[in-house]
């Protein structure tokens, strides 16, 4: 029951305060871009830090079934806004032709990668996956030493993401 994959558990007031002040500001972010011209970094910057916070520091709280489809219901609602802007000219790096708004695309990707991730974990080494600490210290929540299995998620899901915002 310790390593259960699929567990559902009310939110706690940590979880709804983390959503609603994620949700303000992205009301404020997104509302801004479709405001102003030339915002293609804060539009790229805001879906990369969602996908990074994500992992970063949600991994404990996405193991909740229910906190998990709220940030799905985010991932969805992002898609749409990537198809909204995905033309737009002023979306598109001049440098390099890549769309800002592209990564936005990427957040249920983010977020399916991680379970899958998650069930690796749990399947191979019998432990749930964590983000791995600098200089071999602790885990943040599960206070124990990440494993070379921890890291290679880690890499695989940037690896995965950078990519993916080039596809």
């Amino acid at each position: 029951m310790k390593n259960k994959f699929i567990r559902r558990s009310k939110l706690t007031k940590w979880n709804i305060i983390t959503i609603s002040i994620y949700v303000l500001l992205s009301f404020f972010l997104l509302s801004y871009v479709a405001i102003n011209k030339n915002t293609q970094d804060i539009l790229f910057l805001y879906g990369l830090a969602t996908q990074l916070f994500l992992y970063s520091f949600q991994y404990r709280a996405l193991r909740n079934f229910n906190y998990f489809l709220i940030w799905v219901v985010i991932g969805i609602l992002h898609f749409c806004v990537f198809l909204a802007l995905k033309d737009l000219p002023q979306n598109i790096f001049e440098r390099s032709g890549l769309k800002a708004a592209i990564i936005l695309r990427n957040t249920l990707l983010s977020l399916f990668l991680f379970q899958v991730l998650r069930f690796l974990s749990l399947q191979i080494q019998n432990k749930e996956l964590i983000m791995p600490a600098k200089n071999g210290a602790t885990d943040l929540y599960d206070d124990r030493k990440g494993t070379i299995f921890d890291v290679i998620c880690f890499f695989v899901f940037l690896g995965v993401t950078v990519f993916a915002m080039t596809i």
